[in-house]
């Protein structure tokens, strides 16, 4: 089982409360589950993306500066250590690895896939 929460389960910003406590709980259902389904050889894990290129966010861009979507999106970006927001693809390859068998003894844990949004906050 691989869920998805968020960076803002692990750290948060002004103005994401609900957001970060849903994450929050998605983060915390999910080391529960772990423990509860390991006897069945089942493992539960977490993605934590930062900022990814969706169009939640482009959304969420556009309104914040209805006039310049895709420059909040790149000002968003700077807020990443890799100064860029990510792709769904990236995030999907996390995704991929955790469902698969490479990842057998990964279980109970959460997976940043935020290009160093959480070190920078």
């Amino acid at each position: 089982i691989v869920n998805m929460a968020s960076v803002q389960g692990l750290a948060s910003q002004p103005a994401v409360s609900a957001y970060a406590a849903s994450k929050g709980g998605m983060l915390s259902m999910s080391r529960s589950m772990a423990l509860d389904f390991a006897a069945d050889n089942i493992r539960v894990n977490c993605v934590c993306p930062g900022s990814v290129d969706t169009p939640m966010l482009r959304w969420a861009a556009a309104r914040f500066a209805a006039s310049d979507p895709a420059g909040v999106v790149r000002e968003w970006g700077k807020g990443h250590a890799l100064n860029r927001v990510a792709r769904a693809d990236e995030v999907a390859e996390m995704v991929l690895f955790l469902a698969g068998p490479r990842s057998s003894f990964c279980t109970g844990a959460a997976y940043l896939v935020d290009g160093g949004m959480l070190a920078a906050l």
